[in-house]
């Protein structure tokens, strides 16, 4: 096995089904055709997000043709795989317009002119409501409530849609469009992706592979997310990207090298040594910040991020806005501590409120301690907000 397949095979990868198969069709040469499809319910793509981008790449860089399958039918009825309630519905136009957004974000890890972008509408438009119950019958009730989100569901009397079953079936059918050779997915994903095996087998196709991926955590070892105000962002201004992975707890810095960046697993082990040799974490973090704001933006951006860094936290100087990361709210007149949860300075309302009545909050250099004070944003000015010693934000109202 090449050093180059090793790499695909093992690196941030939770699970292989099947391996040995997987491992004879990379040794084979052939191209191997590789789907990974995304429901795009919003528009930020986070670097847990991008986890199985990267794999992508890897697959893409030893020349087979991967498939982006974007969900706008999917999206319309929801997985809820990591969920513990039914999720809203969307309209197929709001899921179109998310996709270029998301497209656009995949062309910072992959060569998008090489990718095939397919909306499963083009398949599933077509299968009647014949067709739908043929695809059913392969799946049981049973198999659906042993899922472990549907079986607690069930259990607390939760509602679960006869709709949500269908998701699954959807996904699956979606591989014997593609005729997919390998699915990749995260770990929630695992029924879905196996629904996949099992209706190709049914079509007579050649089962996919499928590979999963460990879960990235939050710089905070929690889970990832945009309202958890842990969220890097693949698009993320470099300075405020470097601060934030400044921030990766100690025992999460590998899995972020392994994760997120294109480093292979030789080159990471010497980071690994570095941590047990009790060399202070900081100094490996720099060079974990420098390495992801390298690949997203370039090493002038990563330089010029290392030096915000060290001038804003380590010397307590201002940076000046230029510096800052924008950010952009909905109204001209806003409560501070709505605006504090707004622009991700705090995960919830009692976390905003310490920050402000605590006295760690100003407004333009200005410490405000009325969580109810109106500030009034503009579109063409900014206002800086700063919660702390080391969150600055420019503010301007859209």
């Amino acid at each position: 096995m090449t050093e180059q397949i090793q790499n695909l095979l093992e690196k941030g990868v939770s699970r292989i089904i099947e391996r040995e198969s997987l491992e004879k069709k990379l040794a084979s040469g052939k191209p191997l055709r590789v789907k990974f499809g995304i429901d795009p319910t919003g528009t930020i793509m986070h670097l847990g997000h991008a986890v199985p981008i990267m794999k992508l790449r890897q697959f893409q860089d030893l020349g087979h043709h991967v498939i982006i399958l974007i969900g706008d039918a999917t999206a319309q009825v929801g997985d809820t795989s990591d969920k513990d309630a039914e999720r809203p519905m969307l309209k197929r136009e709001e899921t179109r317009k998310n996709a270029e957004s998301y497209v656009a974000k995949f062309s910072k890890i992959l060569d998008t002119s090489k990718v095939e972008i397919y909306y499963n509408s083009e398949g599933l438009d077509r299968v009647n409501f014949c067709g739908v119950g043929e695809l059913a019958k392969h799946f049981s009730v049973a198999e659906m409530l042993d899922r472990d989100n549907f079986s607690k569901r069930h259990k607390a009397g939760v509602r679960i849609s006869l709709q949500e079953f269908l998701y699954p079936i959807m996904q699956g059918y979606d591989s014997v469009a593609l005729k997919a050779d390998v699915e990749l997915g995260g770990n929630d994903q695992y029924f879905n992706l196996l629904a996949g095996r099992r209706l190709q087998e049914a079509f007579g196709q050649p089962k996919q592979d499928i590979m999963t991926f460990d879960l990235l955590l939050g710089p905070d070892g929690k889970k990832m997310s945009k309202t958890g105000g842990n969220c890097i962002a693949v698009d993320m201004e470099p300075n405020a990207m470097f601060v934030k992975l400044m921030e990766v707890k100690d025992e999460l810095i590998l899995d972020y090298f392994r994760l997120t960046t294109p480093l292979t697993l030789k080159e990471i082990e010497p980071y690994r040594a570095r941590l047990e040799s009790e060399e202070n974490p900081r100094n490996i973090k720099l060079d974990l910040a420098r390495t992801i704001v390298t690949f997203y933006h370039g090493p002038d951006a990563a330089e010029a991020g290392r030096a915000y860094f060290e001038k804003v936290l380590s010397e307590g100087v201002t940076p000046s806005e230029d510096e800052m990361e924008k950010a952009y709210v909905e109204s001209e007149e806003i409560g501070l501590l709505a605006l504090v949860k707004a622009i991700g300075f705090a995960a919830t309302t009692g976390e905003a409120k310490t920050a402000i009545t605590g006295g760690g909050t100003k407004i333009n250099g200005e410490k405000v301690t009325d969580d109810r004070a109106p500030i009034r944003l503009s579109k063409t000015k900014g206002t800086v907000v700063q919660v702390g010693k080391k969150k600055f934000k420019l503010v301007f109202s859209k």
